[in-house]
């Protein structure tokens, strides 16, 4: 367990230190340029350029850390830099498959069983991230007791050491948190298709069948193609993660279960961002209730 969250804090650090790199070193020379208002100014630039409210959010928190441990310091005064910095409706959209559009997609990859596809049916039906699906190794897969370990996550970090063209490079680290560590049920179809396509070598990973593991955008642009095959609108691959917990809720799912599933610290985070109810869902509610008056 000590190893376990040496590693996940090494990787939180790394992508922290892609965020000083990336985003707040270009832009503040030294503490006292940080201040409410251009932090917001920088804030509205980002919207504006389309930067993901995700990223955004991962700027304001380092941001916040590093103000709160300087004023500890006594290095800068207190600010109230945190107030609204983000406009009210400024999240992402969910874009969470119809149960039709679900249907769909998960035929078509099951009749088309490449390697890639795989992948995608087990990010829809297990709710994997796009980092930990790419990092899975046949040692993580028990085919016999039909699960599938998750043990470490592929991510990209800021490399400014490299060619101009390289400025990143691949890194295959621990999962997200201690509590995506996990392990996770396989239905029986996908134990079938793993079975077809078994590599050879434990040590080599699920989507390359081999010793390197396949680069998370060759992923996304699978997904787009499967997408435009289908005449579906564009989504992001963690579209598929919204979907399936979507779906295991519509399905009467206990929270606990769910945040498990999911990888989640605590349920909280699982019902803010994970639940979305549609008009449907919302129906049945309602005339459930109307049932008891």
């Amino acid at each position: 367990m000590e190893e376990k969250s040496k590693t996940v804090k090494t990787t939180s650090l790394a992508a922290y230190s892609l965020i000083i790199d990336k985003h707040l070193a270009p832009r503040f020379n030294t503490l006292d340029d940080i201040t409410p208002d251009s932090v917001r100014s920088i804030v509205r630039y980002d919207l504006d350029n389309h930067l993901k409210i995700n990223t955004i959010k991962s700027i304001l928190l380092v941001l916040k850390m590093i103000v709160k441990y300087s004023e500890e310091k006594g290095w800068m005064k207190h600010i109230n830099l945190f107030s609204r910095m983000l406009p009210h409706g400024e999240m992402s959209d969910p874009q969470v498959l119809t149960v039709d559009e679900e249907r769909t997609f998960v035929y078509w990859l099951k009749e088309h069983p490449t390697k890639l596809n795989i992948g995608l049916l087990l990010c829809v039906c297990c709710g994997l991230r796009i980092g930990e699906v790419c990092a899975l190794r046949w040692e993580d897969i028990d085919l016999r007791r039909k699960v599938i370990q998750i043990r470490r996550t592929v991510y990209r970090v800021y490399n400014p050491k490299g060619e101009p063209h390289k400025r990143t490079k691949l890194i295959v680290g621990a999962p997200k948190t201690e509590n995506s560590w996990r392990e996770l049920p396989l239905a029986d179809f996908l134990v079938e298709m793993l079975n077809n396509v078994k590599g050879k070598y434990k040590n080599h990973y699920l989507l390359s069948l081999d010793t390197s593991p396949t680069d998370p955008q060759n992923f996304r642009n699978n997904f787009k193609r499967v997408l435009t095959t289908l005449g579906f609108p564009t989504r992001k691959v963690h579209s598929l993660r919204h979907s399936f917990a979507t779906r295991c809720l519509e399905s009467d799912c206990d929270y606990k279960t769910l945040s498990s599933l999911l990888g989640h610290s605590n349920i909280t985070t699982t019902l803010n961002i994970y639940a979305h109810p549609d008009i449907n869902q919302k129906r049945k509610c309602v005339e459930n209730m109307l049932k008891l008056i």
